[in-house]
């Protein structure tokens, strides 16, 4: 999926019509912008830069190579094939003019005919956030800071319930922000665990409940935030289960709800994720620096001890 420029559809028509303006006089001095202008735009829409054509297709080509015959006619020089002088009063062909301003007529009315059923839509804000940011951005939601803690997988899913609600996909918004929200689970769950869930573990319910049981562990240092494992069940509640149910669709509302809680719960476990990694890396390190004065340490001792055996 890409974004269409509407705009270059108006551009085109422009740069077409600007062959034909009365300011030239079909002086070929002055055709030589409109016509290199013209063929530049029309051989990218042929080749799919603005939309790929198709019924309008072979009227584009024809009239694209009309141009090009038209301009190396008067401004290449067939023997070197270089660009060439131009005589101030030399004038486009008039015959030549009626048959190109005739071949834009045809892709003007194969164009339209194949616009009218091209699949472009309209697709409205949803809640606070862009059309635009929901189908191209969605995952700019997170923190930057946040990025290198949320899988990769979480992101691309909220990046495709982000399209979906663009559209006004529902379903298919909710199923991707719970995929998203389990991932990023699975990876917050082995944060404390410290160890990757085995197959019989690998499951929403289990995540849930031992996360429960080690937030209620007064004793665990870290331990889960209840804020997290409250909210992971109420999506479980509210939106995961009663998709098993044949006769549930979320509305757009409901999905956009959805969309908005699950970006709050996904930035708050990869928060925590964050911060058991930094602590890591700051063991780590301090285990390191350490090793140094603990020998120098011992050395300083040793050393006392034979000066006072000395004395």
């Amino acid at each position: 999926m890409k974004q269409l420029n509407s705009y270059r559809f108006y551009e085109l028509g422009a740069k077409l019509h600007g062959l034909f303006s009365a300011d030239t006089g079909a002086r070929a001095a002055d055709m030589f912008a409109p016509l290199s202008e013209a063929q530049t735009l029309l051989d990218g829409f042929i080749k799919g830069d603005a939309i790929a054509l198709s019924t309008s297709k072979s009227d584009a080509v024809k009239l694209l190579n009309k141009i090009g015959a038209i301009f190396n006619r008067y401004f290449i020089d067939p023997a070197t094939r270089q660009l060439k002088t131009q005589d101030g009063e030399d004038r486009i062909d008039p015959h030549e003019l009626a048959m190109l301003r005739a071949l834009v007529e045809k892709f003007e009315h194969a164009l339209a005919a194949e616009l009218n059923r091209a699949p472009t839509y309209v697709a409205g804000k949803r809640g606070i956030y862009s059309t635009y940011d929901l189908a191209e951005n969605a995952q700019e939601i997170f923190a930057e800071n946040l990025r290198g803690a949320i899988p990769a997988a979480t992101q691309n899913e909220f990046a495709d319930a982000g399209r979906a609600l663009a559209f006004g996909l529902g379903t298919a918004a909710v199923m991707h922000t719970l995929r998203a929200v389990e991932i990023m689970l699975r990876s917050y769950y082995e944060n404390f665990v410290g160890a990757a869930p085995s197959k019989t573990e690998r499951n929403y319910a289990v995540y849930l409940k031992k996360l429960s049981t080690m937030a209620d562990d007064d004793d665990r240092d870290p331990r889960p935030d209840r804020r997290v494992v409250q909210m992971l069940a109420q999506i479980k509640d509210h939106y995961r289960n009663p998709l098993v149910i044949t006769d549930f669709a979320p509305s757009l509302d409901e999905a956009t709800q959805l969309f908005g809680m699950a970006s709050a719960i996904i930035s708050l476990m990869a928060e925590a994720v964050a911060t058991r990694r930094q602590q890591g890396s700051r063991k780590k390190n301090d285990e390191i620096v350490d090793e140094t004065p603990s020998s120098e340490a011992e050395d300083d001792s040793l050393y006392d001890f034979r000066m006072k055996e000395a004395g």
